[in-house]
């Protein structure tokens, strides 16, 4: 479906690609991450309720001791972070600044964090110890590394039941490394590229998804970094389920320069935050609007350190616009919860049948592909409503460089004032049919203007004065003179710009201003 804001600015870009952005995966031991379902495992392995807390822990010294061992085989610094304030990221950085870029172990941090997790509880009523599930503090331990295929990653691994583990990376960054070898030029700028040499041939590569891959990736870290596995399945075969945590699909507009896109950017803003329903936002999402979506659809504006951003959501489901990189315009959709999308996929019923019916989406990894059609279906009805909007950034610029200084030759021109009554004027002299139709000299106009202002500032046109007016019309290019001739004619630029003024003046804002007094003075 051919991409209809693409095909209105497609004279100001170079072209377009989508891809995932930032991608959190979840590792979870299912039989053993809710209450009864740890209480079977214990059951089978012979530990006792007594017992629990002291068995989790040797399993955590076990996590924390290999995290140590693996740091100083690797000659990585492992380092516990105690203020909860230092960035992680911040942190890495500043290694590989140090160390390069090149495929390995960057660092092993660990951190106090608080995790859904259990405890044992005595219930004095049964006299009897029960296991609960409640969220405490536990120590996590994260791996940061450069894979040669997905970029900077971080596995975190939490030291305390469940042991749930959560993997990190860059769409982008696993993006770069397929351009590479697919022998495609690009420039990027860190996570966002922005200029591309064939845009057909990344896109499809973008969407050459391979979640088998992505799934045995997964499956080699959680070999090499949790060391507790073969001791968790002594009877019980266990492995992780991987299911999305959170996911950004993001496609990047690449604009031919900076300046193109700030002009149409900024107006472009004024007219989302005005023009943007509930109704709007939950078309770009591809739903309804219902009587219980009441205050959870939002739109929000935000200044931010790299631009300006609109924020849209529905509950866990966001979609943003922000200028990236300078050149670049960037939809990006986030999901923060699968089930809050619906999708004809097979359902167990309870009579033992599998049917294909409209059910909410699964977190598998495997539900990435759904996620892709998703993103890209709620930022082509975004783009198509952000093409129905008027681009008013060429009027902007040309008011704004009608009523600023303007410079030439080394000397400096004012601009014009609509509201101001000499340059009103002008304007009105000027939009004469005769002056239009046959053109005008500078003694025409100083007749004109003579009998148009009043007795006691009509001395005030002299020829010299009208010569510099002259000139600044023609600087301004409202005017141009013809050839070997002293006659002017208004540029249609001028025709345009001029007939605003006055009928903004005259037509809009004296009545409207007159009205408004005379209502204060007779309330």
């Amino acid at each position: 479906m051919e991409n209809t804001f693409i095909k209105k600015y497609e004279n100001k870009i170079f072209g377009m690609n989508s891809s995932f952005d930032r991608e959190i995966i979840s590792g979870n031991f299912i039989p053993i991450s809710y209450v009864e379902g740890l209480q079977k495992y214990l059951s089978v392995n012979g530990i006792l309720l007594k017992n629990f807390t002291c068995y989790a822990e040797g399993l955590a010294r076990k996590l924390k001791d290999n995290a140590i061992s693996i740091a100083k085989r690797e000659d990585v610094k492992y380092q516990y972070l105690n203020n909860s304030n230092t960035k992680k990221e911040e942190f890495v950085k500043a290694i590989i600044k140090e160390r390069g870029k090149q495929p390995g172990l960057v660092a092993i941090l660990s951190a106090l964090e608080i995790e859904n997790s259990f405890d044992i509880y005595r219930n004095k009523m049964k006299e009897k110890l029960e296991i609960i599930p409640r969220q405490r503090k536990c120590l996590h331990i994260y791996y940061y590394f450069i894979d040669e295929q997905l970029g900077l990653c971080h596995f975190r691994i939490q030291t305390f039941f469940p042991f749930k583990v959560q993997f990190y990376f860059n769409g982008k960054e696993k993006l770069a490394n397929d351009f590479n070898k697919a022998g495609i030029e690009y420039q990027k700028d860190d996570n966002c590229f922005t200029w591309l040499s064939d845009y057909e041939k990344a896109q499809q590569i973008a969407d050459n998804l391979d979640v088998a891959k992505l799934h045995s990736t997964l499956d080699y870290y959680v070999k090499k970094y949790v060391n507790i596995i073969e001791e968790l399945s002594r009877v019980w075969h266990l492995l992780y389920h991987w299911s999305v945590k959170q996911i950004e699909y993001a496609t990047d507009i690449m604009f031919k320069s900076e300046e193109g896109l700030n002009r149409y950017y900024n107006e472009l803003l004024k007219q989302i935050t005005l023009s943007t329903s509930p109704e709007n936002v939950m078309t770009f999402l591809g739903k309804k609007l219902k009587g219980d979506q009441a205050g959870k659809i939002q739109t929000s504006y935000k200044q931010t350190y790299f631009g300006i951003r609109v924020k849209h959501q529905n509950r866990n489901i966001i979609i943003k616009i922000y200028n990236k990189a300078g050149s670049v315009l960037r939809v990006e959709v986030t999901f923060n919860k699968a089930s809050e999308l619906r999708v004809i996929q097979e359902v167990h019923q309870k009579d033992g049948q599998t049917v294909k019916k409209l059910s909410p989406l699964k977190k598998s990894i495997y539900s990435l592909e759904h996620f892709i059609r998703f993103a890209k279906d709620s930022t082509r009805r975004y783009l198509d409503f952000l093409s129905q909007l008027d681009d008013n950034s060429k009027g902007l610029s040309e008011i704004n460089q009608f009523t600023e200084r303007k410079t030439e030759n080394n000397k400096n021109y004012k601009g014009f004032n609509p509201f101001n009554r000499e340059d009103n004027a002008v304007f009105q002299e000027l939009l004469n049919g005769l002056f239009i139709s046959n053109g005008f000299r500078n003694k025409d106009l100083k007749l004109a203007l003579l009998r148009k202002l009043p007795a006691g500032r009509a001395s005030a046109w002299t020829t010299s004065k009208i010569c510099r007016l002259l000139k600044r019309l023609r600087v301004f290019g409202l005017l141009k003179r013809l050839t070997k001739s002293y006659k002017y004619f208004l540029t249609v630029k001028g025709r345009i710009i001029l007939s605003l003024c006055v009928k903004l003046r005259e037509m809009t804002f004296i009545p409207a201003c007159d009205a408004l007094l005379r209502s204060l003075l007779y309330s």
